[in-house]
Order: structure tokens, then sequence, then C-alpha cells
């Protein structure tokens, strides 16, 4: 049988009005009052009736979550982070996957722009122009990403230049020399890969090193398999690198595989860092060290940014900054889990 305001108001212990307020986050309700209905709206799995409440506000209750491929361990990570913070502010979540292309990121936004689906939506974008977004300006946005950082638009993501920097410091301050990295990319959509090897790059030269042409490696994915190959063609080299350093960690899951068939020792005759500080990484062997952007920091602020669009009616034009971190692990110091003293934010 599925729930009621009435079955969530009795068993909180509290009035049908005071349930109402909690799900449409109307303020007069104390965060204890709020905390316990909302904890009652979790265990009985109470769900608004949103034909109802969208006659009645005018919202929806609902928010749109546009990623590029759920099939990538980060995206999935960052889609379950949003749904927790959604769901604590009281609103629910509609996951469309983009698979990075245009179309598939426009036309979820113009039909629930048309048919008033959503309240607003959380972007991560590949192909789009700030131009396109901008058509959706009736339309609460947030942007995820690199690709968006430069729009005139609401944003959260990280300093991918600086994180980068601080990641190949890290590798430089336990002796490492020849560092090769993994996951450039070049051209629209490519962003990402192009800022952290600016970052590198700056680290190198500025610790007097050399990068060598074949040490930046650009992968046609950024997947495990092409972690692999790319790891057997650089440890193939006439001068192969002593740590390589992956932009994401499925990436790096793929180069740990690719040593450990060679016969090589992590990290002793090579360290590995990957990025993004998945749940797996710690279950590696040995243990993945990893640049860390906190996913659920990610996904309240890119929340609590939607909705405060929603409350004022205004758009916003705010870029939020998430600290990075550095969490040392085994595969490059032979250490536990610890975050290093070069992270920013910790």
């Amino acid at each position: 049988m599925t729930p009621t305001l009435r079955d969530v108001a009795n068993r909180a212990g509290v009035s049908v009005r005071t349930v109402s307020n909690v799900v449409n986050d109307f303020p007069q309700v104390s965060p204890a009052t709020r905390a316990t209905v909302q904890a009652v709206i979790d265990e009985l799995g109470y769900r608004p009736n949103l034909v109802a409440r969208r006659l009645r506000t005018g919202r929806t209750g609902v928010i749109g979550l546009l990623i590029p491929r759920l099939a990538e361990h980060y995206f999935a990570e960052l889609a379950d982070a949003v749904v927790t913070a959604a769901r604590h502010r009281g609103r629910s979540l509609v996951i469309d996957q983009t698979d990075g292309r245009r179309a598939g990121e426009l036309s979820p936004l113009d039909l629930a722009t048309r048919d008033q689906l959503w309240d607003g939506a959380i972007v991560s974008p590949l192909s789009v122009t700030g131009d396109d977004l901008e058509r959706h300006a009736s339309t609460p946005l947030v942007v995820l990403g690199e690709h968006g950082a430069s729009f005139d638009l609401a944003w959260v993501g990280t300093d991918n230049i600086d994180a980068a920097r601080d990641a190949t410091n890290y590798l430089i301050s336990l002796g490492h020399r020849r560092i090769a990295v993994i996951g450039d990319q070049r051209g629209p959509g490519g962003e990402t890969g192009a800022m952290r090897t600016k970052g590198y790059r700056a680290a190198m030269r500025a610790a007097g090193l050399r990068v060598r042409r074949d040490w930046v490696v650009a992968p046609s994915g950024y997947d495990r398999a092409e972690g692999a190959a790319a790891a057997r063609r650089l440890m193939a080299a006439s001068s192969p690198p002593d740590a390589v350093f992956c932009y994401n960690d499925e990436l790096a899951f793929g180069v740990l595989y690719a040593l450990h068939a060679l016969g090589l020792r992590v990290p002793d005759d090579v360290a590995v860092l990957g990025w993004d500080d998945l749940r797996d990484a710690q279950y590696a062997v040995p243990a993945l060290s990893s640049v860390s952007v906190s996913r659920d920091a990610v996904a309240t602020a890119a929340v609590e940014l939607l909705l405060a669009q929603l409350e004022s009616g205004a758009s916003s034009r705010e870029h939020l900054v998430i600290p990075h971190e550095i969490a040392a692990r085994a595969s490059t110091a032979g250490a536990q889990s610890d975050k290093h003293p070069l992270a920013k934010g910790s």
C-alpha cells in the first residue's frame, strides 16, 4: 500500500500540515522536526503526488540530472551523491544519460521546459555551448565539469590546473623524476584533460624536469583497457617513466593491471596516481592513491545552488570551486590511506 502524508504524520508524531511543510521545503519547520519527518519519509518510501503539487505550488519537486555515461563509475557515484543531496532537501531526481552528445544534452532540457517536468536541472555537459544552455534561461540550471566552467551560468567544479600541479608535485616530493601522464585531451569536450596536462607541465617545469613527448598520453577513452594499453606502451619505451599520473581512477586501475602483468612492482618500480578517489580505489592491489574532490560536496553545492535559484526566482552566475585533496595510499608511498600535506583544503 502506497504511504500517504497522514501515514508519515502518524509515524513521526506531527500534523499532516507539518509533513506538507517539510515536503514542500517551507521554512516554518524547526531543523529537528524536519530531520525527524524526513527520516520517516525515507523509511516509508513516501513520494508526493507531483501533479497535485504542481497545481498547488507551481512546482514539481523534481530535479533533472544530465550526465554523460552512467556506466562510468565516477558518474554513477556522482549521481548517487546528488540523489542523496536532493532527498535531504525533499526533492526527487530524474537522471538522463546524454552520451556526451549535443542532442542528448539538449533534448531532455527542451522536453522538460516544454512540459514543465522539472523545476530545474544539474547538467554535466561535453558538447553544448553556453549559448545553447542560455536558451533555457527560464529553467534554473547548474553546470558541472570543466566544459561548462566558462559559461555565464551557475557552475560547480574544481581547479583542475591547481590540483594537477599539486598531484605532480606530490610525486616529485617522493623522489620521482620521470613522470608520465595518461588522459590528455584536445578540442571541445576535452577541457578537463587539457587543464590537467597544463598543471602537470607547470609543476615539471618549475622543478626543472623534462617532459618527454611520449610521456603525455592522449587515450581514446578513459577506461581500464586504455589505461592498460597506455602502460604497456610507456614501459616499452627506451626511457620508461618511474611514475604514472592518470586523469581518472579507471585508467589507473588498467595501469595497475598492466604493470602487474609485466612483473613490475608498484610503487617500488613505478608509482601510480589516479584521480576521482572512487570507492574501489582503496580495494585495488596495491591500494590506489588518488586526487580526491568530494562528490558529496559537489552534489550538495549543486543542489543548494539550484534550490537558491528556485527560492529567489532569479538565475545565478555564481561559480563554486570545491577543494581537492590527495588520498595517499600504497600505490605511491607504500603507506596507508592518508591526506598528503600538499593537498588543498585538508
